[in-house]
């Protein structure tokens, strides 16, 4: 994976309805997704539903920042968007229209060019 591939990937990540269309094409079957806050989650099926059914009422935007490419490792610094559609208590209680934001740093392991491993750390900003 490259800076452009991976400037695509965030792309369809902010914009495709269909997040198993976004795990299909970037993921490795077997990936394993680490979230600080909400758990860790391996497989399609559980990535896809923590995208889905998980940010319920939440379109989350991601703004890459810096981002390094080592072989089969990225590290990506992002500030996220998390745009509220409607009243939610994802990481809080939240009003629909409401937007916050986060710092996230996150460290990607490649196997054939598709993430096996992520491992994100937040920071709420206030």
């Amino acid at each position: 994976m490259d800076k452009k591939e991976f400037e695509e990937y965030c792309k369809m990540f902010n914009y495709s309805s269909e997040k198993a269309d976004v795990f299909d094409r970037y993921y490795d079957p077997d990936a394993i997704f680490e979230h600080p806050l909400k758990g860790t989650f391996t497989g399609r099926k559980g990535i896809v539903e923590f995208w889905t059914a998980g940010h319920k009422g939440i379109h989350e935007v991601l703004q890459p920042l810096n981002v390094l490419f080592d072989g089969d490792r990225i590290a990506a610094e992002f500030l996220i968007e998390w745009h509220c559609l409607e009243d939610t208590d994802y990481l809080g209680t939240r009003k629909k229209g409401d937007i916050y934001y986060a710092d996230c740093a996150a460290f990607y392991q490649l196997k054939n060019g598709r993430f096996i491993h992520v491992k994100l750390y937040l920071k709420e900003k206030i």
